[in-house]
């Protein structure tokens, strides 16, 4: 049995003693029904029972918001059993626990822990309702996004005792997509700033963006809420504030706020400043009252015109220690799951595969885990990686690489999702070791066929060509073709305009590009893409691209980014 099926809890979450509570040389199977926080589930229970039983739940009555009408009826789904593997990866089933779970609906639980209700009449959160009444789509389109990962971060929310409205903040700073990319550089469900995310120990590398794992930087995003919380006098409100806009500048506000006071007739020595004295900017003044106004209209979904979906109150994830770099397309075979939907749950991952250090653990369905970690007991770990990552060295061609790598210069443009052939020392390259997996790796990617003909001693130019397609198309380089035909690198070329490719090795293959070998159902967006020109690319119309993928035209894309593009 390989040594790297033993396993390891994942480095940055060994601090943190939740739903990773497990033996150390187990792989943890997470469900809700061995949750550790019985206490806050007994403690929701209660609160669903009657207004009289409140009275062992006294800390939880003094701040819940009971919705004035009951959501729809929540499906009726049993607690999956949670699995645990030895280091010989020989799966048992482990018995249920005998928690009662008190809610169905996760949206029910999350209103029970709602603790800031005391501000839902303020007229700014007021005039933020707006924003959100009666725009079903949006709230669908947030849910979806949001089902596989909140029950956990609810659970993370409840074994803090913090108020839930916080399990709102990625529905205003990302709509809840991991993958989001501000103009601020900032990333991820809760919008990390590179640095920020660092001083909260999120890794960030080639391989591994934490910002972007919502585990992990759910973790960041609390520990650093707790800190704001704790050092401005234990207000939440302010809190909020400072994540939005800095520590630096709700100080300065509040400085201001404590002179104006200080300068005033009616001074009170003994008033604190309030989030909504502050004088701070625009975007934060309003970012705050959104938070509250989603808590509002999520108490009482049916009365602002809104039918949240039911997500069922468990964990729908596990989290598969892999104790080895792995290939996401090969562990998806594995996991008999879907290549997309796998990437999708592991959006902390920027490449082809896992990290070759650390971290090594894959989120995957619960129906999937067992699969997965039965199917790994017979893979050599030399079967784990299907790739390899390649420096491109001073004097190295495409060509040349491919020929060295046994690979082709069609496949290197494409995993690498490369123009042109040209290519820069000191980049990268991702180097497949063998061909087979790379049309389910690549979900754009596009077969061609090589045809061998000779390269022709010269070229017609056609409308819309240049250098680098026409060397890319011959698989020679544009510098050559310059070289020999007397231009510059950067002229324009005119359609009909006569080339002299006489110098080419007239043996070398050149690559037509055919037609995809299977339907494309996925786009992969690539950098300098907008939703109108992918719309163009792809042959269909912009309202059915946005429809598709249910986002709004002004929604973030950013390069990487899986679009549908047909049913």
């Amino acid at each position: 049995m390989p040594q790297i099926m033993k396993l390891e809890l994942p480095s940055h979450y060994a601090h943190r003693k939740s739903v990773y509570d497990a033996p150390f040389s187990t792989i943890m199977i997470l469900s809700n029904t061995r949750s550790p926080y019985k206490n806050n589930l007994l403690r929701a229970f209660c609160l669903g029972l009657s207004l009289t039983s409140l009275v062992g739940c006294q800390s939880t009555s003094e701040t819940a918001v009971v919705a004035d009408e009951d959501i729809n009826q929540a499906l009726e789904i049993k607690a999956a059993a949670p699995v645990a593997v030895t280091n010989k990866i020989e799966a048992t089933i482990i018995s249920q626990s005998e928690i009662e779970i008190s809610y169905e609906d996760l949206w029910e639980r999350i209103k029970a822990g709602f603790q800031l209700n005391d501000f839902y009449n303020q007229e700014e959160v007021i005039t933020q309702l707006n924003s959100y009444t009666d725009n079903q789509r949006y709230f669908d389109t947030v849910t979806a996004r949001a089902s596989p990962f909140l029950h956990w971060i609810v659970e993370e929310i409840d074994r803090r005792d913090l108020p839930q409205e916080l399990t709102l903040l990625p529905i205003v700073e990302s709509t809840f997509n991991p993958n989001a990319y501000s103009t601020k550089h900032a990333v991820g469900l809760w919008q990390f700033l590179g640095s920020t995310g660092q001083s909260f120990g999120l890794q960030q590398d080639w391989w591994y963006d934490g910002r972007k794992d919502p585990r992990a930087s759910t973790i960041a995003a609390l520990d650093y809420l707790e800190q704001l919380y704790n050092q401005f006098d234990e207000d939440w409100l302010i809190a909020l504030a400072a994540y939005n806009t800095g520590e630096g500048n709700v100080r300065k506000a509040i400085r201001r706020w404590n002179k104006n006071n200080a300068s005033s007739e009616i001074n009170d020595e003994n008033s604190k400043a309030e989030f909504w004295d502050l004088p701070l900017a625009r975007e934060t003044r309003s970012h705050v009252p959104k938070i509250l106004a989603l808590a509002v209209i999520i108490s009482n979904d049916k009365k602002f015109g809104i039918a949240l979906s039911p997500i069922p109150n468990q964990e729908p994830l596990a989290v598969v220690e892999i104790g080895a770099q792995i290939d996401i397309a090969q562990a998806a075979n594995l996991a008999n799951m879907d290549h997309g939907l796998l990437r999708s749950l592991n959006p902390g991952y920027q490449q082809w595969a896992t990290h070759p250090d650390s971290p090594q653990h894959l989120v995957v369905p619960i129906e999937n885990s067992q699969a997965l970690i039965v199917n790994l007991a017979d893979v050599g770990k030399q079967e784990l990686v299907t790739w390899d990552r390649y420096e491109i060295r001073s004097g190295d061609t495409l060509g040349g690489i491919a020929t060295k790598l046994g690979t082709r210069v069609d496949i290197l443009q494409t995993v690498n999702q490369l123009r042109s052939s040209r290519i820069i020392a000191g980049d990268s390259l991702l180097i497949p070791r063998s061909s087979i997996n790379v049309a389910a790796a690549i979900p754009n990617y596009r077969r061609r066929n090589s045809v061998s003909i000779p390269v022709p001693a010269k070229h017609t130019v056609r409308r819309g060509e240049n250098l680098w397609t026409i060397a890319r198309r011959y698989d020679i380089r544009s510098r050559d073709i310059a070289r020999r035909n007397n231009i510059e690198l950067s002229e324009l070329l005119q359609p009909g305009q006569i080339l002299n490719l006489n110098f080419a090795d007239s043996a070398t293959t050149a690559v037509v590009e055919g037609s995809l070998a299977t339907s494309r159902t996925e786009y992969s967006v690539r950098r300098g893409d907008t939703m109108a020109s992918i719309a163009r690319r792809v042959g269909v119309s912009l309202e059915q691209l946005l429809s598709l993928n249910n986002i709004a035209i002004d929604s973030i894309i950013y390069p990487g980014q899986l679009l549908k593009v047909s049913l």
